[in-house]
């Protein structure tokens, strides 16, 4: 894939990479998990154009404060996911024809906000493992927000507590292999993470998604997703595995429950990072989901 440089309505830039394809209308527009970037789903990408026979064009997104797009990531300024929905809302615009939106974890809560505020550009949605719980699970995350009792979150405090720099990106590497979120990851897959996530500096390489925003992330979720969930009236197809899942059970309930356009299918023996784990299988759903609708 190609990376190239999207700059926004403010003058701020942002990396992303892209494989055009002149043969299908096929537009495929991935957003990323929070602390990730886009070239860690470089495997993924390859299997989907794979498949496809290349005949899809494809664009996936470095979000703010991750990767390589350097737009402004003050942590202290960071109070909700609205900024990432505004940025692929805008980077949406830069795409011609309509779009299948899709994403990772956080990112499919972007594309699933995107895609309720655009029936006119979003023509499917395809979300691997949202970060979605039920009304009332989201209810009390808001007020634990509001009275600032969620600065304990413990995911957050683990990404906040996350070394920085490294000699160089081989000892990244060996840090990272077969611990933490990487435990079920293959090295392959860690190696495209790196490479899209760590910059270079006097010293070594460090993140190029500072703890701090990764903390800050983690922390702003609005947990509102509800809202923009019920307006979506096309057909939406939804992944998710069972071990540290942030698909919640209540979550599922009252989902499937908005109306027939809702799709799942479930994963014993995934976890959250099933895009890492079953890529063929999530790049075949992808195929099947998209020919069936």
């Amino acid at each position: 894939m190609e990376r190239k440089t999207f700059t926004n309505s403010s003058g701020e830039n942002f990396s992303f990479l892209e494989k055009k394809s002149e043969n299908s209308n096929i537009n495929l527009v991935f957003f990323h998990a929070t602390g990730f970037n886009a070239k860690t789903y470089q495997i993924l990408f390859e299997k989907i154009m794979q498949n496809f026979g290349n005949e899809i064009s494809l664009y996936a997104l470095d979000q703010r404060g991750h990767g390589l797009s350097t737009a402004k990531a003050d942590p202290n300024e960071l109070k909700s996911w609205q900024a990432f929905v505004d940025d692929g809302n805008e980077f949406l615009n830069s795409i011609e024809g309509s779009v299948v939106c899709s994403g990772h974890s956080m990112g499919s809560i972007i594309a699933a906000k995107i895609a309720s505020m655009r029936p006119d550009k979003v023509s499917h949605l395809y979300m691997i493992e949202p970060v979605l719980y039920g009304p009332l699970e989201s209810l009390k995350f808001r007020l634990m927000s509001f009275i600032k009792y969620n600065r304990g979150l413990s995911i957050a405090d683990g990404a906040a507590k996350r070394r920085r720099e490294f000699p160089a990106i081989e000892d990244a590497l060996t840090s990272y292999t077969g611990r933490g979120a990487f435990t079920t990851w293959g090295k392959e897959w860690i190696e495209d993470y790196l490479e899209g996530g760590m910059l270079e500096t006097s010293s070594g390489v460090e993140l190029s998604c500072s703890p701090e925003w990764e903390a800050a992330t983690f922390r702003s979720s609005s947990m509102d997703t509800w809202r923009y969930l019920k307006k979506i009236k096309i057909d939406v197809m939804v992944v998710y595995g069972k071990f540290g899942s942030t698909f919640s059970a209540q979550a599922r309930r009252v989902l499937f429950r908005l109306g027939h356009n809702w799709h799942s299918k479930y994963y014993e023996k995934a976890s959250h990072f099933l895009p890492m784990e079953f890529s063929d299988s999530v790049v075949e759903d992808l195929q099947s989901y998209l020919k069936r609708i």
